[in-house]
């Protein structure tokens, strides 16, 4: 509210993912099938243009670098929201063998329970990551 008020050119961007992310990984790095960690969101740009701070949602990865420029090029406050994919892995910058195997673990937890729908979707959210 305080940089709408004063107008501040303060850039925002949020990573809308649609999960806890973070949360999932805990579950899995310690070998646990993850539960609870999808979440719906609002629309984050809806939101700041509620509260007078402009407000772009971008859902196409091409269309990332066109509402970056025109976020740059206003002279208030901006929220990007862009909109990113719930599978993408989120990896710690230094990934230990323990975590590794727990990961490993609760994707075959998934696969045992049913969930072998949800595995397959991981894995080709991150084959690009992978590779």
């Amino acid at each position: 509210l305080t940089i709408a008020q004063y107008e501040l050119p303060i850039k925002l961007v949020v990573f809308n993912n649609s999960s806890l992310a973070m949360v999932r990984l805990e579950q899995q790095v310690a070998g646990l099938p993850f539960e609870g960690t999808e979440v719906t969101n609002p629309s984050f740009a809806a939101l700041a243009e509620a509260i007078g701070i402009k407000g772009i949602r971008v859902e196409k990865p091409d269309d990332l670098a066109s509402a970056l420029e025109e976020a740059f090029a206003h002279s208030g406050p901006v929220l990007v929201d862009a909109v990113t994919d719930p599978n993408a892995l989120s990896l710690p910058p230094h990934t230990t063998f323990t975590q590794m195997k727990g990961f490993a673990l609760s994707m075959a937890k998934l696969v045992l329970s049913g969930e072998g729908g949800t595995v397959l979707d991981e894995m080709r959210g991150n084959v690009k990551t992978l590779l």
